[in-house]
C-alpha cells in the first residue's frame, strides 16, 4: 500500500502537469507576441501581463467544456434511469446502476460522473435521492437537474408515473440541446470570421518582416513605434473578448 509521502508526490506531479497544460499555452503564446509583434524577446518580461486576460479566458472555456459534460451526461442519465425504471428496479437503485453505466461510458474523471458518485455514495448511505440531486443542482448550476429534482420531490410526496413524468423532462432537455446545437452551426461560420480577422494584423506583419524587414524598423526600434504596437494589440485583444461577449447566445 502506498504511504503518505507517495500519494503527496503523486499529487503534487499531477498538479504540476495540471499548472503546465493550463499556462504553457499561454506562455508559447507571449513569446510569439514578443518576436513578432516586438521583434524584442526582453518584452516576454512586461507581456506576462496578458496572463490575466489568458487566465480569463481558459477558465471560460474550461467552465463552458464542464456545462457541456453536465448537460449531456444527465441526458445520457436520464435515458439509463428510465430503462432501469421500466425494469422494475427502484430509483435508488436505477440511480446506482446509471452511475456504473456512465463510469463505463465517460469514465471517472467526467464532470457529471464525478457529480453523480456524490449521488451513489449519499444513497448507499440512505440520504433522500431528491436531496441529493438539489446539492447536485445547487453545485453545477445546471436548471434542468434543479427541475428534476423538483419533479423527484413531488413524485415522492404525491405519486405519480415517474416513468412517463421522466420521459416528458427527457424530450425537453433533448430539444433544448438540439436547439443550442443549431445555433452553435448557424454561429459557427461568423466564429471562424472573426479569428481570421483578428488573425489578419498578425499576417500582415510577419508578411512585412518577410518581403520588406526594414519597413517595420519604426514601429520595433522607436518609443512611438512601440506604443501604437502596444495599443494596437490591446485593441485586438479588447475585440477579442467582446467577440466572445456576442457569442455566448451559443451557450
Amino acid at each position: 500500500m502506498p504511504d503518505n509521502g507517495d500519494a503527496k508526490r503523486g499529487d503534487l506531479i499531477r498538479r504540476i502537469k495540471e499548472l503546465l497544460r493550463e499556462w504553457l499555452p499561454g506562455e508559447i503564446l507571449i513569446c510569439l507576441l514578443a518576436a513578432i509583434w516586438y521583434d524584442n524577446i526582453f518584452s516576454v518580461f512586461f507581456l506576462q501581463i496578458l496572463l490575466i486576460p489568458y487566465g480569463m479566458f481558459a477558465a471560460d472555456r474550461k467552465r463552458k467544456q464542464r456545462k457541456k459534460q453536465v448537460e449531456k451526461g444527465f441526458y445520457d442519465f436520464l435515458q439509463s434511469l428510465i430503462l432501469s425504471l421500466q425494469a422494475g428496479y427502484s430509483l435508488e437503485n436505477a440511480c446506482l446502476a446509471g452511475y456504473r453505466e456512465l463510469c463505463g461510458t465517460y469514465g471517472e474523471k467526467d464532470a457529471f460522473v464525478d457529480q453523480l458518485r456524490q449521488v451513489a455514495q449519499g444513497i448507499e448511505v440512505h440520504i433522500p435521492v431528491e436531496e441529493l440531486f438539489h446539492e447536485m443542482a445547487l453545485a453545477t448550476g445546471n436548471e434542468d437537474i434543479h427541475q428534476f429534482a423538483v419533479i423527484l420531490e413531488i413524485l415522492k410526496t404525491m405519486g405519480g408515473n415517474s416513468v412517463e413524468v421522466m420521459k416528458n423532462s427527457l424530450v425537453r432537455i433533448r430539444k433544448k440541446m438540439e436547439t443550442a446545437e443549431e445555433i452553435r452551426t448557424l454561429l459557427s461560420g461568423k466564429i471562424y470570421e472573426k479569428n481570421l480577422m483578428l488573425l489578419m494584423p498578425f499576417f500582415m506583419v510577419m508578411y512585412l518582416r518577410i518581403s520588406n524587414p526594414s519597413y517595420l524598423d519604426s514601429l520595433y526600434h522607436t518609443f512611438a513605434g512601440q506604443a501604437v504596437m502596444t495599443v494596437s494589440l490591446a485593441g485586438i485583444i479588447i475585440c477579442f473578448f467582446w467577440g466572445e461577449r456576442i457569442m455566448r447566445i451559443a451557450e
